[in-house]
């Protein structure tokens, strides 16, 4: 038993030295014996392939430092990814003042892209000449987890448009890295795409898709970005780009679920696609937003967007429908 002297001398030694974590678990990442990290947003750098790289990083305020976290790797479609940031809104204020990223306790990554000129892009489909971006999320990931308490089988993969198509190649190259796949316009399913587990995947997407077409390829709305060449050069796949219900497909199909989807309208104009009997538990769903254009369901941060995009939908919160399926599938509860 501690006698008084005992506890105080230990008190004033913690005093002196960093809080140090224990990770509980055997999913817990590196980082969380290490000091915690501060909340809030910080810009984060680190080399990969012998390039510079940076990201954006959100600690919640209120997290638990000595509970592994669940982390979110929200992918931008084009540099800067600050506009990522705002159109995701996951670590924005809402109306209400609310955070989701503090409300679910999880931390968020928003990574900056380098390829091409003017606006920025992935290296989609390995060209030589651009950066290893798989080798990139990789890194990342391994950045992230040292130095912050992570829970390694809590690992969200999202993004929006050619964000979320990167994301969908990501997720079929290192599926064993995450959790689920969120896309917003922009589900993917290479040819060749094998991911080495079955894999929960939720999407969303609107039938009047300006530049992400509900059917496929690209629409006419891309115009309107002013891509360069360079830039454009490594988006020339997406001209062959399956549409979104053909994605979904595609995926079921990965995750050995049953072939026909179950349709339930779950708001006025919205359909919500679920393809069931998934190896694993691995759903998928497919969110249709009739007559949607080009932007995130229930975006609390796209306002300065709508006029290039389209409106917002309103009609589902898709943030909240992502953390509803995320904890579904991963068990994660804040």
């Amino acid at each position: 038993m501690f006698t008084v002297a005992a506890g105080l001398l230990l008190a004033s030694c913690a005093a002196e030295q960093p809080e140090v974590r224990t990770p509980p678990t055997s999913n817990a990442s590196p980082g969380c014996t290490a000091a915690p990290t501060a909340s809030g947003r910080t810009q984060e750098s680190l080399s990969s392939g012998g390039r510079d790289r940076s990201y954006a990083r959100y600690v919640p305020f209120g997290l638990d430092a000595r509970k592994p976290a669940p982390l979110v790797l929200d992918l931008t479609a084009y540099s800067p990814a600050t506009v990522e940031e705002s159109i995701s809104g996951f670590t924005k204020p809402d109306a209400a003042g609310k955070v989701k990223a503090d409300d679910v306790g999880a931390v968020v990554i928003t990574p900056e892209p380098v390829n091409g000129q003017g606006l920025l892009t992935w290296n989609y489909k390995n060209i030589p000449w651009w950066t290893d971006d798989q080798r990139f999320v990789s890194d990342l990931l391994d950045d992230v987890e040292r130095d912050a308490c992570i829970d390694t089988s809590r690992v969200l993969v999202m993004g929006f448009a050619v964000g979320g198509v990167f994301g969908s190649i990501v997720a079929c190259d290192q599926a064993d890295r995450f959790a689920a796949l969120v896309t917003v316009s922009g589900l993917y399913s290479p040819d060749d795409c094998a991911p080495a587990k079955p894999l929960p995947v939720l999407s969303f997407h609107g039938t009047a898709d300006r530049f992400v077409p509900f059917d496929g390829g690209v629409g006419t709305g891309a115009s309107g970005l002013a891509l360069s060449d360079a830039t454009t050069e490594g988006l020339l796949f997406m001209s062959a780009r399956p549409g979104a219900l053909a994605s979904s497909q595609a995926w079921a199909a990965h995750n050995g679920c049953r072939s026909d989807p179950v349709d339930d309208a779950v708001a006025q104009g919205v359909t919500r696609k679920a393809w069931g009997g998934c190896r694993g538990g691995a759903d998928v769903v497919l969110y249709v937003i009739e007559g949607g254009e080009h932007t995130w369901p229930g975006s609390n941060g796209m306002s300065a967007l709508t006029d290039l995009l389209g409106p917002v939908s309103n009609a589902v919160v898709a943030n909240d429908v992502i953390w509803d399926f995320f904890a579904a599938h991963t068990g994660v509860h804040n």
